[in-house]
C-alpha cells in the first residue's frame, strides 16, 4: 500500500512534544498541590491572627511549606522526578504534605483540631492520582505520624494536654481516613475506567473515519475522498492564485486480467499498482482508486511538466515490476477551470493514450 496517503510523521518531534505535554501536566498537579499549601498557610496565619499559635510557629509553618513547593518544582523543572516510578511525584508530596502537618501540629496545640482537617484535604488531592493501594499506605502513614505527634505532645506536657479529646480525635482519624482511602480507590478506579472506555471510543472513530474516506481493496483512499480533496485544492488554488495538476492512471486490458485469470487475480494486480504509485509520492499529494481499475493522483503546486515526470515514473515503475501496464493521462488546472474540466482534460488525455497503444503517458495540450 501506499506510504504517502497522508502527511509524514516526525516520531522524534511527537515524543518531545508528549513529553512537553506529560511534563506540563505534571507541573499543573503541583501548582494546583501549592494552592492547596496555600490554604494551609492562610489557616497558620489565621490561627496565629486569634491567638490559637504563636506567630513563629506560623511563619516557620509557612516557610516550610514553600520549601517544600520549591523542592518539587525545582525536581520536575530539571527533570528528576522522571527517575521516580510515578514523575508526577504525587506520593512523595502527598506523604511530605502529612509529616510536614503532623510536625506544625506539634507546635500548634490549641489550633490542632482545626488543622486535622487538612488530612482529608491531602487525601483529597491524592485520591486524583494514586490506586487505593498507594491511598491505604498514606492512611497508615498519617495515623502513624499523627499518634506519634500525639505520643511526643503528651510526653512534652503530659498536664496540659487534653487526653481524652487527643484519644477521641485519634480515633475518629482510624475511622475516617481508611474509608476516605477506600473511596478515593474506588473513584480512581472509575476514572481509569473512564479513560479506557474514552480511549477505545477514539479508536472505534478513528477506525470508522478510516473506513469512510478508504478504499476497501487497495487501503488508498476512495473516490469520496478524492473529489472532496480536488474542491479543498481547488479553493486553494483560488484564494492563492496557484495551480496543480491530476493525474488519471488506467490498468491497461484490466477486463482481460479478470477474464483469464478471474478476479482474485484482478485485485492483487490493483493492489499492486496501488502499492507501485503510491510510492515517492510528496505528504501533500493525494493519491487513490478512483474507481474500478482506474485511479487518481492530485500534485498540489504541481504544472504538467512535473506531473509528466510523476507519470512516468509510475509508468515505468508498473511496467517493469508487473505483468500489466498502465496508461497516464496527465492535465493542469487552467485559470478559472472547474474540477469537472480538469478531470474531463485528463480523462482525454489517457482516452489518446489508450487510442496510441496503451502504456503510454499523455499530457493534455
Amino acid at each position: 500500500m501506499s506510504k504517502v496517503l497522508a502527511d509524514p510523521i516526525d516520531q522524534g518531534a511527537l515524543s518531545s512534544d508528549a513529553a512537553r505535554g506529560s511534563k506540563a501536566v505534571r507541573i499543573g498537579g503541583l501548582l494546583m498541590a501549592a494552592g492547596t499549601a496555600l490554604l494551609v498557610c492562610l489557616s497558620l496565619f489565621v490561627c496565629a491572627f486569634l491567638d490559637f499559635l504563636p506567630w513563629p510557629v506560623a511563619i516557620q509553618g509557612t516557610s516550610g511549606v514553600v520549601a517544600l513547593v520549591a523542592a518539587f518544582y525545582v525536581l520536575m523543572r530539571t527533570g528528576f522526578n522522571r527517575r521516580f516510578s510515578d514523575p508526577s511525584l504525587a506520593t512523595e508530596q502527598a506523604a511530605s504534605a502529612i509529616l510536614f502537618l503532623a510536625y506544625i501540629m506539634y507546635h500548634a496545640e490549641p489550633a490542632r483540631e482545626a488543622l486535622t482537617l487538612f488530612y482529608m484535604v491531602v487525601m483529597l488531592f491524592a485520591a486524583l492520582r494514586l490506586s487505593a493501594a498507594r491511598l491505604a499506605a498514606l492512611a497508615i502513614l498519617a495515623l502513624a505520624a499523627h499518634g506519634t505527634m500525639l505520643h511526643f505532645s503528651y510526653l512534652r506536657d503530659e498536664e496540659a494536654m487534653d487526653f481524652e479529646g487527643a484519644v477521641t480525635q485519634f480515633a475518629v482519624l482510624m475511622v475516617t481516613l481508611p474509608w476516605f482511602a477506600a473511596m478515593g480507590g474506588y473513584v480512581n478506579r472509575l476514572r481509569a475506567g473512564l479513560g479506557e472506555s474514552n480511549r477505545r471510543l477514539e479508536d472505534a472513530l478513528e477506525r470508522i473515519r478510516e473506513i469512510a474516506i478508504r478504499d476497501e481493496l487497495t487501503g488508498t483512499y476512495n473516490r469520496r475522498f478524492l473529489m472532496e480533496s480536488l474542491a479543498r485544492e481547488l479553493a486553494r488554488a483560488g484564494r492563492s492564485g496557484g495551480g496543480f495538476s491530476v493525474c488519471v492512471i488506467d490498468v491497461d486490458h484490466f477486463k482481460a486480467v479478470n477474464d483469464t485469470l478471474g478476479h482474485a487475480a484482478g485485485d492483487d494486480v490493483l493492489k499492486r499498482v496501488a502499492e507501485i504509485a503510491g510510492r515517492g509520492l510528496r505528504g501533500i499529494d493525494v493519491f487513490g482508486r478512483f474507481g474500478g481499475e482506474e485511479f487518481l493522483l492530485l500534485l498540489p503546486d504541481t504544472d504538467r511538466a512535473g506531473a509528466s515526470v510523476v507519470a512516468e515514473r509510475i509508468r515505468a515503475a508498473v511496467a517493469a515490476e508487473t505483468a500489466v501496464t498502465v496508461t497516464v493521462g496527465v492535465a493542469q488546472r487552467g485559470r478559472d477551470e472547474t474540477t469537472a474540466a480538469v478531470l474531463a482534460g485528463a480523462d482525454q488525455a489517457l482516452y489518446r493514450g489508450k487510442a496510441l497503444g496503451r502504456n503510454k503517458v499523455v499530457v493534455q495540450g
